[in-house]
């Protein structure tokens, strides 16, 4: 039995500088019998539809198809591509993460269609400065929301933004090796079955522009019954760090009153590399120091009420 047919879900909106990237890897890495990439374009203005159009007329994926939208939010942006799916399963994969395994597509169906009662698989992703990202979330527990793999920094009750915890390397993360059920998953690598996610109504546009879609849609789907697994045989790098140092760039040259690169020019940047120590760390600290930015502060209004929400669902 060869398994479902695959429909791999990818919004994008300016991400021209890892385009090739992200879909070079993906090209790569995924051998599956039958599947198709639709990638949403939410109204970039970057040269991203070029670099789109020019894969899709390449032929490296067999069914490619590219939806160009005028700019709605990510939400919407997956709602479409969630319709327009054909496959039993679909893969969320954001536009800014290489899939790194070979192989990756036929273990995660294989793994999935496995028992019934999963609703949902997770990759294990990293940053590409070589920290812990996540192996899958931790919503419901005492420690309170968390990205798996990662260790909580503010004291209990008085926690102001989930994202500050410390990350270690992912050679030193023994909760990354191992399969294990979850409370929810991120977009950057999630399976899920299209018929229940339409059933669990697709992703809440009342999370939009971005923030908690993909974790609120898993969660949704456990509320259904079913199961969500962190599979970390699947690893994937998120190039958050990548995508900053490019856009810093990009602000000196310009500052400088030089043109800004262009989206097609090589990168310097070192490829992520795993085991490899992590010399530069994350480079969010420096950077936001170099461009006068403040700590991100809470942002959705909802998410409270969210919150609360899912706790009682996944108390059931």
């Amino acid at each position: 039995m060869e398994g479902p047919r695959v429909s791999l879900l990818m919004p994008n909106r300016d991400n021209a500088g890892v385009l090739d990237l992200v879909l070079e890897r993906l090209a790569t890495n995924t051998g599956y019998h039958d599947f198709e990439l639709i990638v949403v374009d939410d109204g970039s203005t970057d040269g991203s539809r070029e670099i789109l159009r020019r894969w899709r007329d390449s032929g490296r994926f067999a069914e490619l198809r590219l939806i160009e939208r005028e700019h709605g939010g990510v939400v919407e942006a997956l709602n479409a591509g969630l319709h327009a799916a054909t496959g039993e399963l679909v893969v969320q994969l954001d536009a800014d993460a290489s899939v790194e395994t070979q192989g990756w597509l036929p273990t995660m169906v294989g793994f999935f269609e496995s028992d019934a009662r999963i609703g949902a698989v997770t990759a294990k992703v990293v940053f590409d400065w070589g920290e812990v990202h996540a192996c899958g979330i931790d919503v419901i527990e005492p420690a309170g929301l968390h990205d798996g793999g990662t260790e909580i920094t503010e004291p209990g009750g008085r926690r102001t933004l989930h994202s500050r915890v410390r990350r270690a390397p992912e050679e030193k993360c023994p909760r990354c090796e191992q399969v294990a059920e979850v409370d929810g998953g991120i977009g950057c690598c999630l399976m899920y079955r299209r018929s229940e996610a339409l059933e669990a109504g697709g992703y809440d546009p009342g999370f939009a522009p971005v923030w908690f879609d993909d974790l609120d849609l898993t969660i949704r789907l456990r509320a259904r019954g079913l199961k969500v697994f962190c599979l970390p045989e699947v690893r994937v790098v998120h190039h958050v760090g990548r995508r900053l140092r490019q856009g810093l760039s990009t602000q000196r040259r310009l500052a400088s009153g030089a043109p800004a690169l262009r989206a097609d020019e090589p990168s310097r940047d070192r490829p992520a590399v795993r085991g490899a120590p992590c010399a530069a760390r994350s480079p969010l600290p420096l950077l936001a120091r170099e461009v006068g930015l403040r700590p991100a502060q809470p942002r959705h209004a909802r998410r409270p009420r969210a919150l609360g929400r899912h706790r009682g669902l996944l108390a059931r």
